[in-house]
Parts: C-alpha cells; sequence; structure tokens
C-alpha cells in the first residue's frame, strides 16, 4: 500500500481552495484584511457553537493563553508571581503562557486513564499562593473541568482552559468553551478545525474580560466597532494578535461542516478500538460522561521506538505527542531535577496513528491488520 500519512492536510483543505479564492476577492475589494466583518462573523458562529457568551479571535492559541492570564491580572484576579496548576503531560505551549504573563507554573500529574491533568493530584498540589489552574484539554478527551471547576469555586481560583484540541468536545452535553473561566482555542492548521495559517480565540461568558481581551489583542486600545470610531487611545498595555480576515473566512466554513469531521473521527476511534486486538498495545479510554474530540488517536507500547519503525515499514506515518514533557526541556532547565513518573512513562510509551476524517476505510483495515501483526 502507498505511504498513509499521518495529516493529509492538502486533501482535505482542497475542499476550501474555491470558498478561500472568491472569498479573497471579496475581502480584497472590501480593503479590510483584519479584525473586520468577518472576523465578527466568526466569532459570533464560534460562540454560538461553544454556547458561550462572547468569543474574541486572536492571532493563535498561544496568544490565546497569554491574553486570558493578562485578562485576569488587569482585572486584579491574579498578580506577578501567583502559581499556577498546570498538568505536567502537556505541549509546553501550556506552560510558556503562564511564564509569559509573569505567573510561576506548579507542574501537577495527570490521570493514569486520560493522561489529562488529575483531580486527585489537583488536590494535593494546592497551597495559598495557588491563584489558578489552566486545566488542558490533551488529545481532544476534556479535563475533568466540572470537578475541577467546583475546586475552583471553592478556593477562590481561576480556570483557564486549554482546548486547542478539543473542537466540539462535550461534558454532560456541554460543550467545551462554556465551562470555564476563559477557554482558549487553536487553529493551527493540524488541529481540527484548522486555519489555513495561524488563528485562535477565547470564549468566555465573563463581559469584563470579553472587553478586556477585545482591547489587548489590539494593542490595549480603546474598543471599536466602527473604524471611523477608532480613537487611537490605548487605554491597557496590549499586544498584536489580531486574527485576519482570510483566516476568519476559512473557519466559518470549516465550522459549518465541522459535525461531519466529529462523526468521522469518532468513528474512526471506534474501528481503532473495536479492532486493535494487540495485548502489546494499551488503546485509550473514554469517560463515558465525555464527548471526545478525537483531535488524536493515542495508543501506547513499551516498545514505543520498535513498533514506530515497524509501522514505518509499511508506509505509515505515526508522530509522538509529546515525546519530552515541558519539565525536561532545555528551556525550563531549573525544573529538571523535578520527577513525575506517570508523564515521563507516558513520554515514553504514547505513539499517535492517523485518523484524520480523509483516511479511507481500506488504510484503516490496513493499519489494524499491521499493528495486530506487531
Amino acid at each position: 500500500m502507498k505511504e498513509i500519512k499521518f495529516y493529509n492536510l492538502p486533501k482535505k483543505n482542497k475542499d476550501f481552495e474555491k470558498d478561500f479564492i472568491k472569498s479573497f476577492k471579496k475581502i480584497n475589494f472590501r480593503g479590510r484584511y483584519i479584525i473586520g466583518n468577518y472576523v465578527e462573523k466568526f466569532e459570533k458562529n464560534f460562540a454560538k457553537f461553544c454556547k458561550a457568551k462572547y468569543c474574541v479571535a486572536v492571532g493563535n492559541g498561544f496568544d490565546a493563553l497569554k491574553l486570558s492570564f493578562m485578562a485576569f491580572k488587569i482585572n486584579k484576579k491574579l498578580k506577578d508571581g501567583d502559581e499556577v496548576l498546570v498538568p505536567a503531560n502537556t505541549y509546553i505551549a501550556s506552560v510558556l503562557s503562564i511564564v509569559a504573563a509573569n505567573l510561576k507554573p506548579v507542574f501537577v500529574e495527570p490521570d493514569q486513564d486520560t493522561f489529562n491533568i488529575s483531580v486527585n493530584h489537583i488536590l494535593k498540589k494546592l497551597s495559598k499562593k495557588t491563584k489558578a489552574i489552566l486545566a488542558v484539554d490533551l488529545y481532544g478527551h476534556p479535563a475533568d473541568l466540572l470537578k475541577i471547576k467546583n475546586i475552583a469555586k471553592k478556593k477562590k481560583l481561576i480556570l483557564i482552559e486549554d482546548a486547542a484540541q478539543a473542537h466540539g468536545a462535550e461534558i454532560l452535553s456541554r460543550p467545551i468553551g462554556s465551562i470555564s473561566d476563559a477557554t482558549c482555542f487553536s487553529f493551527f492548521p493540524g488541529k481540527n478545525i484548522g486555519a489555513f495559517g495561524d488563528a485562535g480565540a477565547i470564549t468566555t461568558n465573563k463581559h469584563d474580560i470579553f472587553k478586556i481581551l477585545k482591547s489587548l489583542r489590539n494593542y490595549g486600545e480603546e474598543n471599536f466597532s466602527n473604524l471611523k470610531d477608532r480613537k487611537y487611545k490605548n487605554i491597557l498595555k496590549g499586544v498584536n494578535s489580531r486574527m485576519d480576515e482570510v483566516q476568519a473566512v476559512i473557519l466559518s466554513k470549516k465550522l459549518k461542516t465541522y459535525n461531519l469531521d466529529l462523526k468521522r473521527r469518532e468513528q474512526i476511534s471506534k474501528f481503532y478500538l473495536k479492532n486493535i486486538l494487540n495485548p502489546k498495545i494499551i488503546l485509550p479510554k473514554v469517560n463515558s460522561k465525555f464527548k471526545h474530540a478525537w483531535h488524536l488517536f493515542v495508543i501506547r507500547t513499551k516498545k514505543r521506538n520498535k513498533l514506530r519503525n515497524y509501522l514505518k515499514k509499511h508506509n505509515i506515518q505515526t508522530m509522538i505527542h509529546y515525546p519530552i514533557p515541558p519539565y525536561r526541556q532545555i528551556a525550563f532547565k531549573e525544573y529538571r531535577k523535578l520527577n513525575f513518573g506517570l508523564t515521563d512513562k507516558l513520554s515514553s510509551e504514547i505513539l499517535s496513528i492517523p485518523n484524520y476524517p480523509t483516511i479511507t476505510n481500506n488504510e484503516l483495515k490496513f493499519i489494524t491488520k499491521i499493528l495486530n501483526k506487531f
């Protein structure tokens, strides 16, 4: 069989080429390229999709996180040096956003089933210095947000959520994006809803945070809805993190058909869960009360590198999400003496196999057959 790619973005995005070209001509005719009508339309559509009151489109997923922390500092809920509980098992961007806001990350071990931040370990790590929790919906499986939110409420903590991989996920039919104080999304091209470049967004039900975020993303300028009303009055020390109109158009188009992609990802995952029968391979577990977005299908094996090379020989691409935990990175050498047994174990055993929506049933059967022969 020809090579089965881990991602096949050109194939997926080909369906949107005509819309892209057509919309670009309209954008060029209007002459408004950044945070214009298309961005406003996407913000409304995505807020509705998440059942959130507000959405603020920004330049990328990392900025969504950083600006959220900045916003809660501006409204006096956080201050420099406050501690933020964050999963030890996550991508480094989650931790970098905390540091970028001049806050202190405190790493927390994951749950052994979902690999997300553990509620029990959160309780062990809480201190008087803890002022916020950053929950991450790793691989598309939501963190145990309702329990975490209950802890946050009792302890008067801010709950920010990194939902970069969880578009369309739910807990007890409540969409991700409607639960936390601020939920941060990435629309990096490889994400479930991917732009044609970098883009991100924040959803929130808090009006004051919404207003602060809108200002922060645009150099801290006083908010305006019409360019004619722009006063060039800067009320906050903001940044430049504005979604462009082209990305907004593409994202709005993809949002309309996203439920079909989500169903296909679920079909793929159910097929894998039913048909991968190799005892040397540990399959992902899903909390029955949660709806998984299946951004990634991540398996585990003690012979990860051997399995990866074996699959490569059979023309099956794989990826590792993530081989080095944040506290083991050179960038965070001050934390390298920390020990998180489960996180370290996961980083040496996990392997992501292809599950993009355009994968064929024959390719799925072939992948499963090869895995079972390992």
